[in-house]
């Protein structure tokens, strides 16, 4: 039975390739398709195809790996770029909500009421208010809800219990959760986001979220610019510029990687 690589590169040399590959390329391919990820790979070769490299290459198959995978480690790098925007986005709105919420409810532990309520039976829109702050059902639940996802199976004896601050609880939640933390208290953070209305900021929000999921399963991403642009506007409503703190990891000198293991004939390397 064909796995799944075969299929990939069924796909690849009907639909892509303007040649039949030899057995030796095709075992080559097959071989790539176990290490490196066949999305991105897969793009890579689209691009290459559609460019105007692909027409000098048309009739140089043995060309077309190196150019391939020079277009492939270029997207790599492009991702490595984006890590910041990321890190900056993921840490600015985690912290901002965690500061947030404590302020307003008054708690530093201000979800305890309800993981309380939820540990023995009840229900968390049972919790109307916290730290004498009234709490809306519709946040309630949306906390409660958050807590069981954090704690799956686990609950009642999971991580939530030994929370002590709001950096803790936010440390565990999904960047889909701080949005919807977001969205139940947006009475709160509308101020902070102003002009924009729930709706645009969760446009935004999930521009960021998705590509940056989509970055992080290492799959190819179009429309950067547009990624970049949505993160940049939602930090710079939190006094955060985004230009200035990439730059400024940019001019950094991280401590060189080693290695130890030189390229071998057996490790299919490639010159562009």
């Amino acid at each position: 039975m064909p796995d799944i690589s075969y299929e990939f590169l069924t796909k690849f040399f009907t639909d892509y390739l303007p040649f039949s590959p030899t057995p030796s390329q095709v075992e080559v391919f097959q071989s790539d398709l176990t290490l490196v990820s066949p999305f991105l790979l897969e793009a890579s070769l689209i691009e290459v195809k559609e460019g105007t490299k692909g027409q000098i290459l048309k009739y140089r198959p043995n060309d077309w790996r190196p150019a391939i995978f020079s277009v492939y480690n270029r997207k790599v790098a492009e991702h490595a770029q984006l890590f910041p925007v990321f890190h900056s986005f993921e840490n600015a709105l985690r912290s901002t909500v965690a500061v947030t919420l404590e302020q307003h409810y008054k708690h530093a532990r201000w979800w305890r009421a309800i993981y309380e309520e939820l540990k023995k039976g009840g229900k968390a829109k049972n919790i109307s208010q916290i730290g004498g702050v009234p709490l809306a059902r519709h946040a309630a639940f949306r906390i409660g809800t958050i807590i069981q996802d954090m704690e799956g199976k686990q609950f009642p004896n999971g991580p939530v219990d030994a929370m002590m601050n709001g950096y803790e609880f936010m440390h565990d939640c999904n960047l889909g959760q701080i949005r919807q933390l977001i969205e139940e208290h947006w009475t709160i953070f509308s101020p902070k986001f102003h002009p924009l209305s729930v709706a645009d900021f969760t446009a935004k929000f999930d521009k960021v979220r998705e590509a940056r999921n989509a970055v992080y399963h290492h799959r190819s991403l179009s429309g950067m610019s547009d990624v970049v642009a949505a993160a940049e506007e939602l930090l710079d409503k939190l006094d955060f510029c985004l230009k200035f703190v990439h730059g400024k990891v940019a001019e950094c000198e991280p401590t060189k990687l080693s290695f130890s293991v030189d390229a071998e004939k057996r490790h299919r390397t490639w010159i562009a």
